[in-house]
C-alpha cells in the first residue's frame, strides 16, 4: 500500500548525553496544508527559526497526540542538515477538552440558579395563594358586613387569585424549559467527560549549520489518524427527459487535537497506508432435496445507536461498511442510518478514544456498546543525515490527465484544474481556504456539480419485491471520478429515497437505483387453472403458470425491464420446460426470465409464465 513520505533514514549515531540534554527552544508553526484521505490526514506546518552557529535544538510543541512518528518529515533550506528527529507525546501538558467543558460547567451552574431562582417564585406565589384561601371569611363580631364590603373583598379576591395562578403557569413553564436545557446541558457535560484526556505531540529536531542563520524556513510534515472523509452525493432529477443534476459533497470529520485554520485542503482516495437498493434473483438450482431459493428479509438499511459501556452516547462516531468508502456519522444521541450495498458483509465502528469495533451486518438494526481505548504511545527517536525529500513533488510529476471528454461542471468548491487524477486516486483541491475545527461533528463540502446526460428506465422482480424501481444509467460515469457513498434521490425538488452509487461492478455505464415508484403496480399471482399435478406412464409432472401484471398509472410513457424465472434442472432425471413466457428471453443457465416493455401513459399489460417440470414418479420434488 502507498505511505506518506517518511525521513530518508541515511544512518543511525548516537547522540552524546550532553547534546541531547540540550534544551529545545519552542517554535511557533502554523498548519498551511492538509491532505485528507479516507481514514487519516497528513499534516504540513511551516515554521521560521533563527539558528546559532553549530547545533540547535528545537521543538514544535502542541500537536497531535495521534502522529504516527514513521511519517515525519523534515524539510530544511540548503545549507542546514538535520542531525536527529525526536517524537514523543507530553503528558504533563494536555491538549484537552478543558476549556469546553469549562463553557458548559458555567453554563450548568447558571441553569441551576435560573432553576432555584424560579422555584423559588413559584413557592412565594403558592403561599400568597394559600394565604388568600386561609382568609377569605369576611366578619364582624359587633357589626355586620356591608354589601359593599363584601363586593370589594370578592373583586380582589378574584382579580388577585387569576394574576397569580397566571403567574404560577408562566413561571412552570419557564421552569420546565430550563429544565430541559439542563439536562441537555449534562449530556453534553457527560459525554466530554467519558473521553479520555489526551497528552500534545511534540517533535524535537536537532539542526546543524556552519554560520549563524535568521529566519530559516523549516516545513514538518506527518500523518494522523482520526480524520477523514467519505463522499456523498444529492442526484436531483426534474424530469425523465432531462439532465441529471449530480451535486458531489465530502463530509469531513477531524479529531486530531489540533485546528486546521484557512488551511489549503486536497481530498484523496489513495491510502496513506498500505434505500433504493433493488433486489437480485438467485438461481433456481432443482434437485431431490434442494429447496427453492429463500428472499429473506434483505437488509437495505441499518440503523441503530452508539453508546460507551455507561449508555452515554457517543456522537460523531465514524460508521463505515467495510472495504468500501460508503459511510455516516451518528448524531447528537447516537443514532445512526446507512444505506447497505447487496453485497456488503460487515460495519467498522470508529470514534477517538475508543476501540474501533467491526461487526457482521445480520440485521436491519445494530446497536453498539464502545469501549474506551487507551492511546500509549512511547517516545522515538529516529536520526538521520541531510534533508529529507517530499514525496508530494515526485507525486506530481507522476499525474495523469485524462484525454476523455470533459464533464459539464456547473459548481462547487473545486475547479477544473483543481482535479487532479492519477494512476490509482484522484485528488480534489479546494480553490479556497478552508477551517476545520477538532470535534466531534463532521462538515459537508459541496466539492462538484454536474450536469449529466442520463437515460431513465424502470425495473421489477415481482418474485422477490412488487415494487418498481427506477434506474438511471450514466455513460462514461469514469469521467466524473465518483466513489462509493449514499445518496439522496430528489425528483422535482422533492426528496424521495436514498440510494446508494457503487462503482465496483460498473462497466462502461453506470446503473443507479433511484428508488421505487409508487404510481407503478405489479402484481404477480398464481394462474390456479394452469397450476396442476398429474401422472403420466412412470412419471409425475407438475404445472406452474404465474400472470404478471404491469400498470403505468404516470402522464407519461416508461420502458421497464421485468424479471422472473424458472428452476434449472441440476439432474438429468428431471426435465423443466418452458411452456409459455409472452415474447420473453430466457438465460438457459441461470433460468432468468426477462421482459423489456415500454407501456403507454395510464396502460397494463399482462404477462404470462408458465412451465411444467417431469420426474420419476417413485421420487418427490419439491416445486414451488
Amino acid at each position: 500500500m502507498k505511505r506518506i513520505a517518511c525521513v530518508l533514514i541515511i544512518g543511525l549515531q548516537v547522540i552524546p548525553y550532553s547534546i541531547s540534554a540540550q534544551k529545545a527552544v519552542e517554535v511557533n508553526s502554523n498548519i498551511t496544508d492538509v491532505v485528507i484521505y479516507l481514514d487519516a490526514a497528513s499534516i504540513t506546518r511551516k515554521a521560521q527559526v533563527n539558528l546559532s552557529e553549530g547545533r540547535t535544538k528545537i521543538s514544535f510543541t502542541g500537536l497531535s497526540p495521534y502522529i504516527d512518528f514513521k511519517t515525519i518529515n523534515i524539510k530544511t533550506p540548503e545549507g542546514v542538515s538535520i542531525e536527529s528527529i525526536n517524537h514523543s507525546n507530553n503528558y504533563l501538558s494536555k491538549k484537552d477538552k478543558n476549556e469546553e467543558a469549562e463553557m458548559l460547567s458555567k453554563k450548568l451552574t447558571n441553569l441551576e440558579a435560573q432553576q432555584k431562582a424560579i422555584s423559588t417564585s413559584i413557592s412565594v406565589v403558592n403561599e400568597e395563594i394559600n394565604f388568600l384561601n386561609d382568609n377569605r371569611s369576611i366578619s364582624g363580631k359587633n357589626e355586620a358586613v356591608s354589601v359593599q364590603t363584601l363586593k370589594d373583598a370578592s373583586n380582589f379576591y378574584g382579580s388577585r387569585i387569576k394574576e397569580l395562578r397566571f403567574r404560577s403557569l408562566e413561571l412552570s413553564e419557564q421552569l420546565n424549559e430550563i429544565n430541559k436545557k439542563t439536562e441537555e446541558t449534562r449530556r453534553q457535560l457527560s459525554i466530554i467527560n467519558s473521553k479520555p484526556n489526551s497528552p500534545t505531540g511534540e517533535i524535537e529536531v536537532l539542526l546543524e549549520t556552519t554560520s549563524p542563520k535568521n529566519e530559516v524556513p523549516i516545513v514538518v510534515s506527518y500523518l494522523v489518524k482520526n480524520a477523514g472523509w467519505f463522499p456523498r452525493y444529492d442526484i436531483k432529477a426534474n424530469s425523465l427527459d432531462r439532465p441529471l443534476t449530480l451535486v458531489y459533497k465530502a463530509n469531513i470529520r477531524q479529531e486530531t487535537k489540533e485546528d486546521w485554520k484557512n488551511v489549503k485542503v486536497k481530498l484523496t482516495n489513495s491510502e496513506p497506508n498500505v434505500s433504493g437498493v433493488a433486489p437480485a434473483l438467485k438461481p433456481y438450482l432443482l434437485n431431490y432435496g434442494l429447496l427453492p431459493p429463500r428472499y429473506g428479509k434483505i437488509v437495505n438499511v441499518v440503523q441503530g445507536r452508539v453508546t460507551d459501556t455507561q449508555g452515554n452516547p457517543l456522537p460523531g462516531t465514524n460508521i463505515v461498511i467495510s472495504g468500501t468508502s460508503i459511510g455516516t456519522i451518528a448524531d447528537t444521541d447516537g443514532k445512526y442510518s446507512i444505506n447497505i450495498p447487496t453485497d456488503a458483509n460487515s460495519l467498522t465502528f470508529s470514534m477517538v478514544g475508543f476501540k474501533s469495533r467491526t461487526l457482521p451486518i445480520n440485521s436491519n438494526t445494530i446497536n453498539v456498546v464502545m469501549e474506551e481505548d487507551e492511546v500509549m504511545l512511547e517516545e522515538v527517536t529516529v536520526v538521520a543525515y541531510g534533508i529529507a525529500s517530499d514525496d508530494y513533488d515526485r507525486s506530481r510529476k507522476s499525474e495523469v490527465k485524462k484525454e476523455a471528454p470533459k464533464p459539464k461542471i456547473t459548481g462547487g468548491a473545486v475547479t477544473e484544474s483543481g482535479i487532479i487524477e492519477k494512476p490509482t486516486s484522484v485528488e480534489f483541491e479546494l480553490e479556497k481556504p478552508y477551517s476545520f475545527e477538532s470535534e466531534n461533528k463532521s462538515q459537508d463540502v459541496k466539492l462538484l456539480t454536474y450536469e449529466i446526460p442520463a437515460e431513465f428506465k424502470y425495473s421489477t422482480t415481482p418474485k422477490v419485491d412488487k415494487g418498481a424501481y427506477l434506474w438511471v444509467n450514466i455513460p462514461e460515469w469514469e469521467m466524473y471520478n465518483l466513489l462509493d457513498g449514499e445518496a439522496n434521490v430528489f425528483f422535482e425538488n422533492t426528496f424521495t429515497s436514498s440510494t446508494l452509487i457503487d462503482t465496483r461492478k460498473a462497466l462502461d455505464t453506470l446503473k443507479l437505483s433511484l428508488g421505487v415508484d409508487k404510481s407503478i403496480s405489479v402484481k404477480r399471482e398464481k394462474v390456479k387453472e394452469i397450476t396442476k399435478k398429474q401422472l403420466i406412464g412412470s412419471s409425475k409432472e407438475e404445472t406452474r403458470g404465474w400472470k404478471i401484471t404491469i400498470k403505468n398509472n404516470k402522464i407519461q410513457d416508461i420502458r421497464i425491464t421485468v424479471l422472473d424465472q424458472i428452476p434449472v434442472s441440476v439432474n438429468e432425471e428431471i426435465k423443466v420446460t418452458l411452456l409459455e413466457k409472452t415474447n420473453a428471453t430466457v438465460t438457459p443457465d441461470t433460468g432468468e426470465v426477462r421482459w423489456e416493455l415500454t407501456i403507454p401513459a395510464g396502460q397494463f399489460k399482462e404477462l404470462i409464465l408458465t412451465y411444467s417440470v417431469r420426474y420419476p414418479k417413485n421420487r418427490n420434488l419439491f416445486v414451488e
